[in-house]
């Protein structure tokens, strides 16, 4: 459960809208690896009925952030070509 709201809140947040499509399969993995990053309390509150916080929200999308940078595009880059049927 922890790894689909991972994934929600960085589409939400429009942290995947930069990447490749052909990217997204990687940036899924990327987050759901990334859960492992997730302090023990933050993640307590989003599996019980404890107040899950902007705070909380803050710090899942600075870990979601991290996790994506290595897929990030790179400025001025040209996109790869696909090869000609």
């Amino acid at each position: 459960m922890i790894e689909q709201i991972i994934v929600l809140l960085a589409l939400t947040a429009g942290l995947l809208d930069p990447l490749p499509v052909d990217k997204m399969n990687d940036a899924e993995w990327a987050l759901q690896e990334a859960v492992t990053d997730i302090p023990a309390d933050v993640a307590q509150r989003l599996t019980s009925a404890d107040k899950f916080s902007d705070a909380d929200r803050k710090a899942i999308l600075d870990i979601a952030q991290r996790a994506l940078a290595p897929l990030q595009p790179v400025p001025g880059a040209k996109p790869a070509k696909k090869p000609a049927p």
